[in-house]
């Protein structure tokens, strides 16, 4: 930096340059920007250490000098601004202009053929006005040839590309950093987005009360384990991994979701960490020792004889029908379960196999068909939030009260007055 700083003024390079330590890097940049009139652009800030290290070198002459400063994290920006700065939050583009972005990437100079006009609609949907996923997805098919079926093909595999095409992997390169650059306590929370579905609203509430049973959230001197939870979530937001989908009245969070693409990233790190495993398709391969399982669609898309021994963590997805010869068969081979996630499962009946989850710390029956809970509910001593809301239970066994760690009983049902 400081030899194309010469360089640009064609000024000798000061000596011993090379061998400055950092104290004396920063005085020369300041001795050198000293009253003149400079614009410095710092494009991608990680951490507020490293904008506490780069401000020392740049002296306020009252000269009209100016800096800026590019971030993904708000606490940076807050930290950048101090008197007199601003914050230019950028929103996602708009319709039109992610068009014309997509279009002068994709097609250079010509205008999209109208056969592909919806497909292109399409694709750009996913690209959610992230300009980095317009332009490096308009790369890739820009390469490709401009026909309805292979056009298909991209749109079909945009997930699986990321793995393969070295464009979408420079994507996935850059992307990526935003979670290496997570402290130790944010990574499993951000891994854990990978088992809701695509685009799917996730409630914040839902969210944090699964974090805490999963044992992610430790407490904090001065504030409740929920607090630290939510903190974390915001942490996450201010660091756009995560969507703002919908707040309260009062400014909270109620709802949220995570970019298709960033979505992508979770799932691949997912696989590569073992965290995890989506059972989306008929016979998904599942590793060993499988940890947590989101189920989507069908509880036929886990294999029969597959090993759920060492599974922690069990969460269905728009899963139509269980028949019961599964449904006992699964659960009878699950021992250490500590989140069962059932939310709008076509459930009529709790297995009595649930009965013997000692471990569970969440379970979720909400919108299922349930009317009666089993007496030895008083069993699961370790559970910490039950979700009835949207049931026909009309009547809580007396063992709940045997329940000392119980901190959320959800039993609110809407009915229709006639």
């Amino acid at each position: 930096m400081i030899k194309k700083l010469f360089g640009e003024i064609q000024q000798p390079v000061p000596q011993g340059v090379d061998t400055m330590d950092e104290d004396s890097l920063k005085t020369t940049v300041k001795e050198f920007l000293q009253q003149k009139r400079y614009v410095v652009i710092l494009d991608d800030i990680w951490s507020i250490h490293a904008w506490e290290g780069i401000k020392y070198a740049l002296p306020d002459s009252n000269c009209g000098s100016r800096i800026m400063v590019t971030t993904r994290s708000s606490d940076i920006a807050s930290s950048c601004k101090e008197l007199y700065g601003h914050i230019y939050n950028l929103k996602s583009l708009a319709p039109e202009d992610s068009w014309t972005l997509f279009c002068n990437k994709t097609f250079r100079e010509n205008s999209c053929p109208p056969e592909l006009h919806g497909l292109s609609q399409n694709i750009l949907k996913r690209c959610r006005g992230l300009p980095l996923a317009i332009v490096t997805n308009g790369g890739v098919l820009s390469t490709k040839e401009k026909t309805v079926i292979e056009w298909e093909m991209v749109h079909r595999s945009l997930g699986s590309l990321l793995e393969s095409n070295d464009k979408l992997k420079s994507m996935k390169n850059i992307l990526s950093l935003s979670y290496d650059d997570l402290p130790y306590y944010l990574k499993p929370c951000l891994l854990y987005l990978g088992i809701f579905p695509v685009d799917y609203l996730i409630g914040s509430s839902r969210l944090i009360k699964l974090w805490i049973a999963e044992g992610f959230v430790r407490e904090r001197e001065r504030m409740t384990v929920e607090e630290v939870a939510e903190s974390h979530l915001h942490e996450l937001i201010n660091r756009s991994l995560i969507q703002v989908a919908e707040t309260s009245c009062e400014g909270r969070v109620k709802r949220c979701r995570v970019h298709d693409f960033i979505h992508d990233i979770i799932l691949s790190k997912l696989r590569d960490q073992n965290f995890g495993a989506i059972a989306v398709e008929h016979n998904t391969k599942l590793l060993d020792k499988v940890r947590r399982l989101s189920i989507h669609n069908s509880v036929c898309n886990v294999p029969q004889n597959k090993s759920l021994t060492y599974l922690r963590s069990l969460l269905m997805f728009g899963v139509d029908t269980i028949p019961k010869s599964n449904m006992h068969a699964f659960f009878s081979s699950i021992k250490l379960l500590r989140v069962l996630d059932l939310r709008d499962a076509p459930l009529e009946n709790l297995p009595n196999e649930i009965v013997n989850f000692f471990h569970l710390r969440y379970l979720s029956l909400r919108r299922t068909k349930i009317k009666k809970l089993p007496k030895m509910m008083g069993k699961l001593q370790n559970l910490e939030t039950l979700d009835l809301k949207g049931t026909n239970v009309r009547e809580l066994p007396s063992e709940l009260f045997k329940l000392q760690w119980l901190r959320y009983l959800l039993v609110y049902n809407k009915e229709t007055i006639p």
